[in-house]
């Protein structure tokens, strides 16, 4: 992949996650007024008042994908016009992560189409995209810290298609349970435990692996940078497995400040 090839994909995924988010938005609010209209969403359970800051609650999805709405596109437009010289194979990856942020959208659905209609098939197909993703954007930030900064432009698109191939296959082998909703508005998956342990063995790894290159390169950008990404991976984690007001404002804050300096380290590497 050269830097003008890199550069048109991290281009065309900004304004992709640009047009999602406002996509999303936008259906979201017609949704919400119409179930409002017809009372059907209060019969479901779920209020608007009462919102506490430590028992899981609806609202706090709506706020933690608005979040992502605004986190997504700023920061695939900010690595875009940040990284646009710099001949970082990283980026590649970063804007994979990205990508497998966007299935969390669907959590802000499945309530909503559960109370209109019953759609089985809906939250099949909800329930094994949000797996995709979260699988994708760990193994994404994973990849960037096993393999070289500066390897082939022909190995990290070889990379990348591997990581897409190897999540798609997972998200179709692991089963869904569609009776089973959990807190924070997904569908229940088998193996989750396991899961969820392969998942926090992963982002250790992933901090353990820049540990690794700022002894052998020498470098103590890499363990700042590996201190950004852990807290990245930490507060996505945080973010999508809570429904828990407070809980998952932490995990945005994780998610924003890991990103910042993350790329903050990944910029002066290349500097």
């Amino acid at each position: 992949m050269t830097l003008k090839t890199r550069n048109r994909y991290t281009l065309t995924f900004s304004a992709f996650f640009l047009f999602v988010s406002a996509v999303i938005c936008l259906y979201f609010l017609y949704k919400m007024n119409a179930i409002i209209k017809n009372g059907s969403f209060f019969n479901y359970g779920i209020s608007l008042d009462n919102v506490s800051l430590i028992e899981p609650h609806y609202i706090t999805i709506v706020l933690a994908s608005l979040f992502l709405a605004l986190y997504i596109p700023a920061v695939s437009f900010y690595i875009y016009a940040r990284f646009e010289k710099t001949p970082s194979s990283e980026v590649a990856y970063l804007v994979l992560f990205l990508l497998g942020c966007v299935p969390e959208f669907a959590r802000l659905f499945i309530p909503l189409e559960t109370v209109e209609n019953n759609l089985p098939s809906f939250l099949v197909i909800a329930g094994r995209a949000l797996f995709w993703g979260r699988t994708l954007s760990i193994v994404s930030l994973f990849a960037a810290s096993i393999f070289p900064s500066k390897s082939k432009g022909l190995e990290t698109e070889q990379n990348i298609i591997v990581l897409l191939v190897f999540s798609l296959a997972l998200a179709n082998i692991v089963p869904v349970n569609t009776t089973k909703i959990t807190q924070t508005f997904s569908i229940g998956i088998g193996w989750s435990n396991f899961v969820n342990f392969t998942y926090i063995v992963t982002i250790l790894l992933t901090a353990a692996s820049y540990a690794v290159s700022a002894k052998l390169n020498e470098n103590p950008l890499y363990i700042k940078m590996g201190i950004g990404v852990f807290c990245m991976e930490a507060g996505y984690y945080i973010l999508n497995a809570s429904a828990v007001l407070i809980v998952s404002a932490i995990g945005a804050i994780l998610l924003a400040v890991g990103t910042a300096r993350a790329l903050s380290a990944l910029h002066k590497l290349y500097t």
